[in-house]
C-alpha cells in the first residue's frame, strides 16, 4: 500500500485540488491521510466532503513538520509519500511508483520530475531535478519533495523527519538519507525522469512568504552537515535584503554590489573551511565563462 500524507493549514483555496490529485490515481492500492492544524478558512467543510475517501483529523499542531511526522506514524501503508495542501500529484504517478518499488526489493528511494506552477496552475519552470549524489546536495536541492517515495522502512531507519525544523525539513531529510545510505550500500535510491508533480508557487507560499528565514535554516542545515556553506546560499540570502525580490520568480538582476556583499560575507561564513574557500576561487578563475554562465542562469 502507498500512503501520502498531506499536511494542511487554511489551504482552503487549493487543497481541494490537492485532494482530487491523489483520489483520482489509477492505483487502488492507496490511504490518504489529511493532518489539518485546525484551519479556520473553508478546509474542513472540503474535506467533510470526501469523508470515506480520505482520512482526516484536525487539531492544533506543531507545524508542518509535526503534521507530517503525525500523518507517517498514523499510516498503514509500506511506501510513504507526503503532498502540500496547495501541490499536486501528476497522473498516474501512484501505479507507476507502486509497480517500481514491487520490481526492487532494494529500491528505498525515487523520485520523479516536478513542474512549478503558480496559483492559477500555470507553468513557471522545470524544477531542476539530478540523479542522487550526496556530494551535490550541499549545492543544490535536488529532489522535489512532492515527487519522492520511499519505503516506511527507510524514514523509520532515518528518524522521520527532524521535529525541530520547520523549513529545509526535505532538505535535511534527503541529506539524512544520503548518510545513511553509505551504511548501506546495496539501498537504492533512483531518479525517474517522468512528470511525476507540480509544485505550487503563490504568495501565501511558505517559501515565499518567510524566504529570507528558508534560506538562512538551508545555509545553517549544509554548514552542519558539510562544514561550509555555498555561494549561492549567501547570494540568496542577500538577494532578500531588496523586498521587490523573492528570489524564485522575481530574480535579482546581476549588480556588481550585490554580488561583492555576498562574496565578502560568503568568505566569512567559510572562514575555517579555506579548502572550499579556495577550491571555488580555483574554479572561477580556471573556468570564467563557466561561472559567468552559472550566474547568470541564477537570475533567470
Amino acid at each position: 500500500m502507498i500512503s501520502i500524507v498531506t499536511p494542511s493549514y487554511n489551504q482552503g483555496d487549493f487543497i481541494e485540488q490537492t485532494i482530487l490529485s491523489v483520489l483520482t490515481q489509477d492505483c487502488n492500492d492507496v490511504e490518504y491521510v489529511v493532518i489539518d492544524g485546525g484551519s479556520t478558512d473553508p478546509t474542513l467543510d472540503i474535506l467533510r466532503k470526501y469523508k470515506g475517501r480520505l482520512q482526516w483529523i484536525s487539531e492544533k499542531d506543531n507545524g508542518q513538520t509535526d503534521a507530517v511526522n503525525k500523518g507517517f506514524r498514523i499510516a498503514k501503508g509500506d511506501i510513504l509519500g507526503w503532498v502540500n495542501a496547495d501541490d499536486l500529484l501528476a497522473p498516474g504517478v501512484l501505479s507507476e511508483v507502486s509497480e517500481l518499488f514491487a520490481q526492487d526489493p532494494l529500491l528505498m528511494l525515487v523520485y520523479g520530475d516536478t513542474d512549478n506552477i503558480d496559483d492559477k496552475g500555470n507553468f513557471l519552470y522545470k524544477y531542476p531535478c539530478e540523479e542522487f549524489n550526496l556530494e551535490r546536495l550541499p549545492y543544490t536541492c535536488f529532489i522535489s519533495q512532492p515527487a519522492a517515495f520511499f519505503r516506511r522502512t527507510l524514514i523509520e531507519a532515518v528518524g522521520y523527519l527532524d521535529a525541530d525544523l520547520q523549513n529545509s525539513m526535505d532538505l535535511d531529510l534527503w541529506i539524512r538519507l544520503g548518510f545513511l545510505q553509505k551504511q548501506h550500500p546495496d539501498w537504492k535510491y533512483r531518479y525517474v525522469k517522468h512528470l511525476w508533480a507540480y509544485n505550487r508557487f503563490h504568495p501565501a507560499a511558505k517559501s515565499l512568504r518567510i524566504r529570507e528565514t528558508h534560506l538562512r535554516t538551508t545555509a545553517a542545515i549544509i554548514k552542519k552537515y558539510f562544514g561550509f556553506i555555498p555561494f549561492a546560499w549567501i547570494y540568496g540570502i542577500e538577494e532578500m535584503s531588496d523586498p521587490r525580490y523573492d528570489g524564485i520568480i522575481k530574480k535579482s538582476p546581476l549588480n556588481s554590489r550585490l554580488i561583492t556583499r555576498s562574496f565578502f560575507k560568503w568568505i566569512w561564513q567559510n572562514r575555517a573551511q579555506p579548502g572550499h574557500v579556495l577550491g571555488f576561487l580555483g574554479r572561477i578563475i580556471l573556468s570564467p565563462r563557466k561561472s559567468w554562465k552559472m550566474m547568470t542562469e541564477r537570475v533567470k
